[in-house]
């Protein structure tokens, strides 16, 4: 058995004087994703390794959730397709994984990767910080396959107060 965690990086500013991929964090971004870690860590997920887009705002998401697991950061998932996401994870040997990264690409894999997909209105939209813990019956992140993840459970920012 696998378990993924999929997020979106939180909210983050938008500023003329920085390129896409240096945008950070605003204050509600910060809020959420040290909303969502209190959250991972009182439903005990614990990754192995988290995968997460080299991008500013995808790395201030994964230090704000406090979560203590080695990190890669990953240049190929900075704006990346669910195909790029699938290949990415595909070469990974823990048991749990948290990935972050960016839309329209999380959005795209959370359903293409699903067998069945969670009853919330904001699934398909995927909005900043949501996360998705999804199971896996495999016992090799190679022999991963589009269609066979169980959603354990999707929630967002707004589910948990922080607006």
């Amino acid at each position: 058995m696998k378990t993924m965690v999929l997020m979106r990086h939180a909210k983050s500013s938008y500023s003329g004087d920085l390129s896409d991929f240096d945008r950070s964090l605003n204050e509600r971004g910060n809020r959420s994703a040290i909303a969502l870690g209190k959250w991972l860590k009182a439903n005990s997920f614990f990754p192995d390794l988290a995968l997460v887009s080299a991008a500013t705002r995808t790395v201030q998401t994964f230090q704000e959730l406090k979560i203590r697991c080695p990190l890669e950061k990953k240049q190929k998932l900075y704006l990346a397709s669910s195909e790029e996401i699938f290949h990415q994870i595909r070469q990974i040997t823990v048991n749990s994984l948290l990935v972050i990264c960016h839309n329209p690409g999380i959005s795209d894999f959370s359903q293409k990767i699903s067998s069945q997909w969670p009853n919330h209105s904001n699934f398909e939209a995927f909005p900043t910080c949501s996360t998705c813990i999804i199971d896996f019956d495999i016992t090799d992140w190679s022999n991963l396959k589009f269609g066979t993840g169980k959603i354990k459970k999707f929630i967002t920012p707004r589910d948990l107060g922080i607006f």
